[in-house]
Parts: structure tokens; C-alpha cells; sequence
């Protein structure tokens, strides 16, 4: 692997954990959104919560991503270690 394709796996790791931080947030203002006394309707709070496990959700996923490209730049670097 040379260095332009470490540096892109460098910059989707650090762009994944970017997203997951995002969506992270977001889903705690769904949440609080959810559990302060009259901020919503009783009807719309089951949608708010789908979309608090969906941002959860979406936020697990690029969380692993992240991880994902960070194992695979340091078995990289730990393959050319005699």
C-alpha cells in the first residue's frame, strides 16, 4: 500500500468518526426532544423515537467503519516492522 491510499484510508477513518459524532448528537436533541413534557404531540413521539434509533443506529455503523480503517492502517504499518 503506498502513501496516497494510507492517506485516504486516514482520511475516511477520520471522516466516519466525524459522522458518527453527528449523528450521535443528533439523535440525543431527538431524544431530549422526546422525553421534555409537551415539546411533542403523544402521537408524533413513537416517529421521533425511530428516528433516535435510526441516528443511533447510523451512528453504531460508522463508528465501526472508522475502526475498521484504522485496523487496516495499522496491520499496514505493523507488516513492514521486520
Amino acid at each position: 500500500m503506498n502513501e496516497q491510499q494510507r492517506n485516504v484510508l486516514r482520511t475516511k477513518a477520520g471522516d466516519f468518526r466525524t459522522y458518527s459524532l453527528v449523528l450521535f448528537a443528533l439523535g440525543a436533541f431527538f431524544y431530549l426532544g422526546t422525553i421534555i413534557p409537551g415539546a411533542l404531540e403523544t402521537a408524533k413521539k413513537p416517529f421521533a423515537l425511530v428516528a433516535v434509533a435510526g441516528c443511533l443506529a447510523a451512528a453504531l455503523y460508522c463508528s465501526r467503519r472508522a475502526a475498521r480503517y484504522v485496523c487496516q492502517l495499522e496491520e499496514e504499518e505493523n507488516s513492514f516492522e521486520p
